[in-house]
């Protein structure tokens, strides 16, 4: 049998939670977009300041059937719905049968209740919510290398998909001295570094968990911040298309880009 509408958390399935799961619908909600904007010079309408989507939505439907037939002992729909609910509870990367090679980090919002298992033609509904990162991603990095050994370097990258994305930035030191300054310009955007102390081996590694950035200094087996170190832009937002990318360094070091291509 050939399931239409499949949908894994963490790459667990639902419907293999309990045979008697049948998915009747997954359905994206709308994306909710922050538009900050002033009033225009010219005294008609507003000029946009910044335009940032702050959340989108994931509804999964199901039924509980069996043989083609609602499951009507009130024990039976009790235990499978604990299995669903705690299949969800725990929220994390969603994959969708119809989105190959993409992923959403959600959390879950909406859960269906015990009231809900009196009426066995029910249709219940589980919503998920992305906040971190509202969009769907590739499942698998892009990445680029700047430069190898050198102490600057600069290079075009091509972004896909149809939304801003953000940059993480790996930048080894393989060298016997110390990395103290770095400059990085990335779209157009820039942020320099003072005082950095990444020594021989060592690696500067600015990447982002829940969609907020984290810069630090990593060793074998620990990792300091070093977020006080720089200046400039708070981050790196990388548009679809020709990106351009390049650094100077007080050391020569290897310089990565790596990203998750983003769709609206």
């Amino acid at each position: 049998m050939i399931l239409t509408r499949r949908v894994a958390l963490n790459g667990n399935q639902l419907d293999q939670v309990d045979s008697r799961i049948v998915i009747s619908g997954i359905e994206p909600g709308d994306g909710k977009e922050n538009i900050s904007a002033v009033d225009a010079a010219s005294g008609f309408g507003q000029r946009i300041t910044s335009n940032r989507r702050s959340t989108v939505d994931m509804v999964v439907k199901f039924r509980l059937m069996e043989h083609g037939r609602d499951v009507t002992a009130l024990g039976e729909r009790a235990e499978i719905l604990e299995k669903v609910n705690a299949w969800a509870a725990p929220g994390g990367v969603m994959t969708v049968n119809y989105k190959t090679g993409r992923q959403l980090n959600v959390i879950l919002v909406q859960a269906p209740g015990e009231g809900s298992l009196w009426d066995y033609t029910k249709e219940f509904t589980l919503t998920f919510r992305a906040y971190a990162v509202p969009y769907w991603e590739d499942s698998t990095e892009s990445t680029e290398t700047i430069a190898t050994a050198d102490d600057s370097g600069s290079k075009n990258i091509t972004v896909g998909g149809s939304a801003e994305t953000q940059a993480d930035i790996e930048v080894t030191n393989g060298n016997d001295g110390t990395l103290d300054t770095l400059t990085l310009t990335i779209g157009g955007k820039q942020m320099a570094f003072t005082g950095l102390g990444v020594g021989a081996g060592e690696k500067l590694v600015i990447d982002h968990a829940d969609g907020m950035i984290r810069i630090r200094k990593t060793y074998v087996y620990a990792y300091v911040s070093v977020m006080a170190c720089r200046t400039g832009a708070d981050d790196f937002f990388m548009a679809p298309g020709t990106v351009a990318c390049s650094y100077t360094a007080g050391q020569d070091c290897t310089v990565k880009v790596n990203w998750r291509n983003r769709y609206l």
